[in-house]
């Protein structure tokens, strides 16, 4: 059988990146990646679909086969009609991207949300492999914010508005006064989001002034904190940053407690940059799992959901929203 190539493309408010992917039966491959800088911003718009077009006109030159297209947006995205509600990071709002893009190259293209791509990457190109029969997974991605997706019988879900899986705004702390990006109090991102999880801590060691190695790794310049550092030194056995981590798991538990209420599911997945930390808020994922799975299955072991979940990590640096993008094109064009 000859190899079929489909482009993947993921926008984000950094970068845009590239990638030409092979179908040869189940054999799946990135061939060729690439990205190039973001141009955010309404007022960008135009120089930013005219910077896609030329990437794109540059990957069927090289890859005339070429005729099907996925593309990964970071932001809320109608799946249905390929148009970005909004997107934050971007600062797009109402953008029919899809049809713009199709009318200036030609391909046919899906639209989707960036954390749902990279679901579908996760799923195909890691999970299927090691577990053939596995059809119902839960991927969290652990960054600046928390993103990811959710595959209910070997399908992404979508939801009747095209929005669900928006795990990073799950309600984990209903009486929190902290803000999240969203609007709303008590996400679970605005505890372990990055961005939110290192802020909550320089603000807790400004008033409480904790005994920790932290203030050693950092020069005593608090604005420097990074997880990167709190690994570092809960690698050193430091008390304080161990209990940050522990925190950091029994929100993310909280939240996992209740997909598995609702979804059952076989594998949780873990990716993004913060995740390399497991070691030490997944002990507190699993015993806040315990306390909060229904009790009619916590105790039985052939049944147990806590027993018989598996979690799955990937850490190794791969362009799983790539990927994703463009196996979302091939199962909907060519399949």
């Amino acid at each position: 059988m000859k190899d079929r190539f489909v482009l993947g493309i993921d926008i984000g408010g950094s970068e845009v990146k590239f990638g030409i992917v092979s179908f040869n039966k189940d054999n799946i491959k990135l061939v060729k990646n690439w990205f190039v800088k973001s141009l955010p911003g309404k007022e960008n718009f135009k120089k930013m679909l005219d910077l896609i077009v030329e990437n794109i006109h540059i990957a069927k030159k090289e890859y005339p086969g070429i005729s099907h297209c996925g593309i990964g947006v970071a932001g809320m995205v109608d799946f249905k009609i390929g148009k970005v509600i909004v997107a934050p990071n971007l600062i797009w709002n109402d953008v029919d991207i899809k049809n713009k893009l199709e009318e200036k190259t030609n391909l046919q293209i899906v639209v989707d949300n960036d954390g749902n791509m990279a679901c579908v990457g996760i799923y195909y190109a890691e999970l299927l492999k090691k577990y053939p029969n596995v059809k119902n997974v839960i991927c969290f991605t652990l960054g600046t914010g928390v993103g990811g997706g959710i595959i209910v019988d070997g399908k992404i879900l979508h939801g009747e508005n095209t929005s669900a899986a928006e795990l990073g705004h799950i309600t984990v702390e209903p009486q929190s006064n902290k803000k999240c990006g969203c609007g709303n109090y008590g996400c679970l991102e605005s505890f372990v989001g990055a961005r939110w999880f290192i802020k909550n801590i320089i603000d807790d060691i400004k008033k409480t002034k904790p005994k920790t190695l932290i203030y050693e790794l950092l020069n005593n310049n608090l604005s420097l904190l990074t997880p990167r550092i709190l690994y570092e030194a809960a690698m050193e056995k430091d008390i304080y940053a161990l209990e940050q981590w522990r925190l950091f798991g029994k929100y993310l538990g909280i939240a996992i407690g209740n997909l598995i209420n609702i979804f059952n599911p076989e594998i949780i997945v873990f990716t993004g940059g913060v995740a390399k930390a497991y070691r030490f808020f997944l002990p507190s994922i699993k015993k806040e799992i315990k306390k909060r799975i229904w009790p009619a299955v916590k105790f039985k072991k052939k049944y147990s959901l806590s027993e018989n979940i598996k979690f799955y990590f990937c850490l190794s640096y791969k362009d799983y929203g790539i990927l994703g993008a463009a196996i979302e094109a091939y199962n909907t064009f060519l399949l």
